[in-house]
């Protein structure tokens, strides 16, 4: 499907992309003013061992999209329903935060300023969910708390423990219930582990995209890529979430409502989210990217406005951006990493390259 001529050159950069090796298997949704412009498929789900086609209901590992699509905007209903707030000491619900940990508060893990690292191989050591994330509390800060912004997984590994204490359940089943359900996200989940069941089950269901060919875990695909997410059971704050190019836009349209004041999630509240964060160096906002004073994966023509704009990356080769002046949303999904692992320059150009064509394809 491609629902605007004007984005054809869209469908093409694509294939081109695909042709050339950027990622084996490519899916993009544009909406523009709350319509779905644009919405296209692109080569293959796997090269190895066998090829498969890309379809249209295919799968893609989203990778750290999940810190938006789950973490951040449970964290922001839970702020819209009194149960969160932002400057509480993450050592309320995390007790083991200790001596300087202690200063760590919800707003620093949301804004990548907690002082934690920006990842590790907990999973080298560590098994199951309450052994990673004790592992990931136990690592010593590289910063004093709201001194600094460093991406950290290791963050929303805590965060993601905290929101379960808040709400009461596993991190999926808050997803399914609180953004899932509300937000129409037909194709978006995680696969627990603890629920081997349901996880069968949905294999079933669904066509997973392959991600990496790992050396100790084999071809990964129809479980999470993320090696401390998986770690966990599939499960984390950081990483876990499957989805499609058409749900990774419906949510960010959701996100433009909003704004707007449209939707289950109150105007002032998701102002707060998408408004850039002070601590320095920092190109954060809650939960959310802002386009890098050094240089955007958004390219040279969207998030241009006052308003600017804001996004996220995903490791696998995902990405989601909107523009909160013009009203698009861009839902860029790939297996970057399949079959022999990522290389950053090369899809941080061609995310670039995405979001000048589908600006230029709008006349923007």
């Amino acid at each position: 499907m491609n629902a605007s001529p004007q984005l054809d050159r869209v469908s093409t950069f694509l294939e081109k992309g695909q042709a050339q090796g950027v990622a084996a298997a490519l899916s993009a949704a544009v909406m523009a003013d709350g319509e779905l412009v644009h919405l296209s498929w692109h080569g293959r789900a796997q090269v190895l061992p066998n090829v498969r086609p890309l379809a249209p209901g295919d799968l893609f590992d989203v990778a750290s999209l999940t810190k938006v699509m789950a973490t951040a905007t449970l964290a922001a209903l839970m702020m819209d329903g009194g149960e969160l707030v932002l400057d509480a000491p993450a050592a309320r619900w995390l007790p083991t935060l200790a001596g300087e940990k202690a200063r760590i508060t919800i707003r620093h893990l949301l804004v990548h300023a907690s002082g934690l690292p920006a990842w590790r191989p907990l999973h080298a050591s560590a098994r199951g969910r309450e052994a990673v994330l004790a592992a990931a509390l136990e690592t010593p800060l590289e910063a004093s708390p709201g001194t600094r912004a460093v991406y950290s997984d290791l963050g929303f590994i805590a965060l993601g423990a905290i929101l379960e204490a808040v709400g009461g359940e596993p991190l999926d089943r808050l997803f399914e219930r609180r953004i899932a359900g509300p937000f129409s996200l037909k194709s978006t989940f995680f696969l627990p582990g603890r629920d081997p069941a349901m996880v069968a089950r949905r294999r079933v269901e669904h066509a997973f995209v392959a991600a990496r060919l790992s050396p100790e875990r084999g071809l990964i695909c129809g479980e999470v890529d993320d090696d401390n997410a998986w770690a966990m059971g599939g499960v984390g704050g950081h990483a876990g979430l499957f989805s499609t190019a058409l749900d990774v836009a419906r949510f960010g349209q959701g996100w433009l409502l909003a704004l707007k004041g449209c939707s289950l999630l109150s105007q002032a509240t998701a102002r707060a989210f998408v408004a850039r964060d002070p601590t320095p160096g920092s190109d954060r906002a809650l939960g959310w990217d802002t386009p890098s004073r050094s240089g955007t994966t958004l390219g040279t023509r969207l998030g241009r406005g006052s308003l600017g704009a804001v996004g996220h990356l995903g490791f696998t080769g995902t990405s989601l951006w909107l523009d909160l002046d013009r009203q698009v949303v861009c839902a860029l999904l790939t297996n970057h990493v399949h079959p022999s692992g990522q290389n950053k320059q090369r899809i941080n150009a061609f995310r670039a390259r995405f979001h000048d064509a589908v600006a230029e394809g709008l006349g923007l």
